[in-house]
């Protein structure tokens, strides 16, 4: 990365953006197999700009005002992507991305028992001590003083929403998504993981909570698995994040409750070639919480900080950790209104923010998702993200009550209490090169 924008990363408040807005629905999918995620795909208008008409974030310098925020922030599919997706069994242009027959249960010899073959792609791993210290120690017996430490301050005040931020770098990339193609190897496009440094497509809910290493905030203390669409340049090279911001909040602080082990989440756009951008899913310009150029496409920025946003539902039945159609056990609510009927469990809403470094030019980049499913739609039409939950217990409880409960503003890794999580370095960015060249295979 070019040493001007590892200067801003550093220099920067990290501000997020205020503007998370209106909600999106979807309808059912019942296969699958269908390589198309199901993703919300219409909205509502009541959510749009929430944060900014009720001042949760602006109003209380949440963001912008206390120091503790600063970001800054890095996308393409060629030719030599789709032969990689076809070897691997995913075949561009097929019917919804239908896997080909021939990678079906295909495993690699020299792979550990029980496990696929993603090893094409070893060279795309972020390999640092810190990551995995403890990846062997189960979560229920973990030293929380190991991945903790003393914080200077608690938090950064009362808030009209409970709010708790951790950042993260990029763990992994690969063909895989256990949530939608569990057990399946090389099913998937293209994903970046981040998290726990073990999720493949034969991750399970016990191995997520007890097993892999952490590449966010306090470590192996959150060993929850997200991942997004890689961004590619379309010159065969995949685009690393400068930061990687993960935001939970809360305008029901008397009402939230702690996210379940093993809950498994989608949101954004899969089904469809585009989506109407919105305070909930949408790409951006900017760095220091001012984001502007929102749209449903990766935008030029003209060398400006390239941001995408993502937010994920907030409502959840208390009964089912998944669903066949990766939605049903989950609702969105808007910050006036309780989690509608059959969903009576509110949870922190999640909001994955991705800080890419700017560029001349954007030409040829697109998401590794863009061309599946037979879609022509725009490049970053179908932005998306996946979460699956693997928090430590008591490290959730204590941001969930000192944070979330309380209506503290809580930034990286702050808890609400004289402890704070462990952080990835004092900038809270990456610091590796961001324009990583794919392997061949």
């Amino acid at each position: 990365m070019a040493g001007t924008w590892k200067q801003r990363a550093i220099v920067a408040v990290l501000a997020l953006a205020a503007v998370l807005g209106s909600v999106l629905v979807i309808d059912s999918v019942a296969d699958r197999r269908a390589y198309v995620e199901a993703v919300p795909s219409t909205t509502n208008p009541q959510l749009d700009s929430f944060d900014s008409a009720n001042g949760a974030d602006s109003a209380n310098g949440a963001d912008s005002a206390n120091g503790a925020d600063s970001a800054n922030g890095a996308g393409g599919e060629n030719g030599d992507q789709a032969a990689r997706l076809q070897t691997t069994g995913t075949t561009i242009g097929s019917e919804a991305g239908t896997p080909t027959d021939a990678a079906a249960g295909a495993t690699d010899p020299a792979a550990p028992a029980g496990r696929g073959s993603t090893e094409q792609f070893e060279a795309i791993r972020n390999v640092q001590d810190k990551f995995s210290g403890f990846a062997d120690v189960p979560s229920d017996q973990l030293d929380l003083t190991a991945l903790t430490e003393p914080a200077p301050v608690n938090d950064n005040g009362s808030s009209t929403a409970g709010q708790f931020r951790v950042a993260c770098e990029y763990s992994h990339f690969g063909f895989d998504d256990p949530i939608i193609f569990p057990g399946q190897p090389g099913q998937s496009h293209l994903h970046m993981f981040f998290g726990n440094t073990e999720t493949d497509a034969f991750t399970t809910q016990d191995e997520l909570v007890d097993t892999g290493g952490g590449t966010c905030s306090g470590f192996e203390l959150n060993r929850s698995a997200y991942w997004t669409p890689a961004l590619l340049d379309g010159r065969g090279n995949v685009i690393v994040p400068d930061a990687i911001i993960i935001y939970y909040k809360t305008k029901y602080p008397e009402a939230v409750n702690a996210m379940p082990q093993g809950l498994q989440m989608l949101a954004g756009n899969t089904r469809a070639e585009s989506f109407e951008t919105t305070g909930y899913l949408h790409w951006s310009c900017g760095a220091n919480g001012s984001a502007y150029n929102h749209t449903n496409r990766i935008p030029d920025c003209n060398g400006d900080v390239i941001n995408a946003s993502i937010q994920f539902p907030n409502c959840w039945d208390g009964v089912n950790l998944a669903s066949s159609d990766f939605s049903s056990h989950l609702s969105y609510a808007d910050d006036q209104t309780p989690c509608p009927a059959g969903f009576p469990k509110r949870l922190p809403q999640i909001s994955i923010l991705l800080y890419y470094p700017g560029s001349d030019s954007v030409d040829g980049w697109q998401l590794s998702s863009d061309d599946l499913g037979g879609f022509n739609g725009p490049p970053g039409g179908t932005l998306h993200a996946d979460w699956w939950g693997g928090w430590n217990d008591e490290t959730m409880n204590l941001w969930i009550d000192g944070c979330m409960k309380a209506a503290r503003n809580c930034s990286y890794g702050q808890t609400g209490t004289p402890r704070q999580l462990a952080g990835l370095n004092p900038a809270e960015v990456y610091e590796g090169e961001n324009s990583l060249p794919l392997p061949p295979g």
